[in-house]
């Protein structure tokens, strides 16, 4: 066997999940390993997820990683749903327009095929880490030893040579049949269905006159609701519920081939018809809906299709694994590099599993809708003749922004915190935070909040300092003397774990005259006030706002109130390593600004960092 190796993250699995893992963590300085059993020659064979959804879009944006995938994918707007060849004006996906509607500004979906995303995280793995992506590489065993500083002990199989790996975790993105969770004992309960359906993809001919150009839904008598989607490189994705007789079939042991897969696509777009060039892949595949029971035991944590699995009725599959990546990611490298405390990390399984169990419990009903069936628990809330199509729209509806994302939250926990309405009074701690256009300095071009704030592991601290004209000055000076002194949680706590925003309200005027005082961090304008709006702040008070790396709000305070953002930030930050004694005992008197109280203890000495700058 080689000689041993160690990193700080080994990620089994090289789909979307586990390089989106990877990749969140490389950024963040640790070393990483991502292992692929399959041949990159033939990955083509097994990409199989093309949706992504706005807020995917927007966590994707905050990577680093969109602008390759909207150059690769095709953006979707508007749609269309068909039934005995006429369309039906207001139904199926028209839900996604209306939903990201001033909501975003993604407002579109893209498709893009599994396999040229993946290539798009590894080309940004690879900038970082040549080596960071194996494959072919097979885990075929691990023990996990919490004495160790590398608990985890790997033996992994690098194209026919086993390697002993040694790593602080262990991550198991390696899909629904995972090893690593069953190496691990996590129980997967759930259910398997008697649906099977198909999925296919290639470059095809029609009369139905969006055909390539708009995703569509066909109400189909024989083949439920079926899927008609444009992705990448001029292809388009025909999905369909195979007919009970043919299903029967197939689970007796009938082999569906090709020919089969293009004969029973052809009926289910009927009236239209269907004409296929050429098929890249197709598969058939059962329905089932499991969540794992825990997501992280010990050094070991789950993600992705290993702790849920579900249908691709709604395209949740790629899309609540890239959340679960992101969410991951920023907990998992702030954890190693010694910025935030483990119940930081511990809230992953908290706030993804519970995310999981409600796309499950969405999904067992929408999956029976879209085989063309009303579930059997539902039958009695309408008539006899209803229709499982208007059923299906009136889900689709109900469901919609967190079908999209933008609507996906978290409980409150210890990195969400309750926040007075009066600061705050439209959004709550553990949704997502809205983004916003600002102005920069001078600027004729609008910047994003998102933009302005890239997941890099870090809180953005976004200071709404009020409105030019009635900005409390004196305030202001004594923020600025709390942020620069010694006792400022960006000092007693560890300072990396911060980036700042500043915000102005009105015309854009040079920051330092408006403000008295040198701003914090990139400084934008909000001329007439909407984005403090769309957060409910008093344009004339201001804010503190705390947004996770993932851009869900954590926490707000007033401006006058950084004892309360301090306190927050107490909990979850560790201390600063190099905060000095002298700093401490400063910290503990009473100032000018009042008492601050912050829990934790600085557990070695250093005048130096006590000077750092914001």
């Amino acid at each position: 066997m080689a000689p041993a190796s160690t990193v700080d993250v080994l990620v089994v699995g090289g789909g979307p999940t586990g390089l989106l893992t990877a990749l969140s963590c490389a950024k963040m300085g640790l070393k990483v390993q991502c292992l692929e059993q399959h041949d990159r020659a033939r990955q083509g064979l097994y990409g199989r997820a093309c949706v992504l959804f706005a807020r995917t879009l927007e966590l994707m944006d905050q990577l680093g990683v969109y602008q390759d995938i909207s150059e690769i994918g095709y953006i979707m707007k508007g749609a269309y749903t068909y039934r005995d060849g006429q369309p039906v004006v207001g139904k199926g996906w028209v839900f996604v327009d209306k939903t990201l509607k001033d909501n975003t500004f993604f407002e579109y979906t893209i498709g893009i095929r599994q396999k040229y995303s993946e290539d798009v995280f590894r080309k940004y793995i690879s900038q970082i880490d040549p080596e960071a992506c194996q494959a072919p590489a097979t885990l075929i065993d691990y023990k996990d030893d919490p004495s160790q500083e590398y608990p985890i002990t790997a033996i992994v199989d690098y194209a026919g040579q086993q390697r002993e790996v040694r790593a602080k975790i262990l991550v198991g993105a390696d899909g629904a049949r995972s090893k690593v969770r069953e190496k691990t004992g996590v129980d997967f309960p759930g259910e398997k269905t008697t649906q099977r359906w198909i999925r296919m993809d290639g470059v095809l001919k029609t009369n139905m006159p969006t055909g390539q150009t708009h995703v569509a839904a066909i109400e189909s008598k024989t083949h439920g609701n079926i899927l008609w989607l444009p992705v990448d490189h001029g292809r388009i994705r025909v999905g369909y519920a195979l007919p009970k007789e043919l299903a029967d079939e197939f689970n007796n042991g009938l082999k569906i081939t090709v020919d089969i897969a293009i004969r029973e696509a052809q009926k289910a777009v009927a009236p239209f018809t269907l004409e296929y060039e050429t098929v890249d892949w197709f598969t058939v595949y059962a329905i089932s809906q499991r969540v794992a029971a825990q997501y992280r035991t010990n050094n070991v944590i789950l993600a992705g299709d290993a702790c849920h699995t579900h249908s691709s009725g709604a395209a949740q599959g790629m899309n609540t694994g890239v959340h679960d990546a992101v969410n991951l990611g920023w907990k998992l490298g702030g954890y190693l590099r010694g910025w935030y405390t483990e119940d930081v990390l511990n809230s992953y399984d908290t706030e993804r599993r519970k995310a999981a169990q409600q796309v499950i419990t969405i999904d067992k009903y929408m999956s029976t809708l879209i085989t063309g069936k009303i579930p059997e628990d539902w039958k009695s809330k309408y008539p006899a003749n209803a229709d499982a199509n208007d059923v299906l729209d009136d889900l689709f509806q109900a469901n919609a922004e967190f079908t999209v994302g933008l609507g996906i939250s978290y409980d409150i926990n210890p990195i969400n915190r309750e926040i007075n309405p009066k600061v705050l009074s439209k959004v709550q701690a553990g949704h997502r935070a809205p983004d916003i256009a600002l102005s920069p300095p001078g600027g004729n071009f609008p910047k994003r909040l998102y933009e302005l704030t890239p997941n890099n592991g870090k809180f953005s601290i976004v200071i709404f300092a009020g409105t030019v004209g009635s900005i409390d000055l004196p305030l202001i000076r004594r923020l600025s003397d709390y942020l620069s002194s010694p006792q400022s949680f960006t000092n007693r706590l560890t300072p990396e774990a911060f980036q700042f925003v500043t915000i102005i309200g009105g015309d854009a005027f040079l920051p330092f005259e408006i403000l008295g005082v040198e701003p914090w961090g990139r400084v934008v304008y909000d001329p007439e006030g909407k984005g403090a709006e769309k957060y409910g702040i008093d344009p004339k008070k201001g804010a503190l706002v705390a947004l996770r790396p993932d851009s869900i709000l954590g926490y707000a305070a007033a401006l006058d109130e950084f004892e309360l953002l301090a306190n927050y930030f107490a909990g979850i930050v560790k201390p600063a390593l190099n905060w000095s004694a002298v700093a401490e005992k400063k910290f503990e008197q009473t100032s000018v600004m009042g008492e601050i109280s912050v829990e934790g203890t600085p557990e070695t000495s250093n005048s130096s960092q006590a000077k750092s700058r914001i």
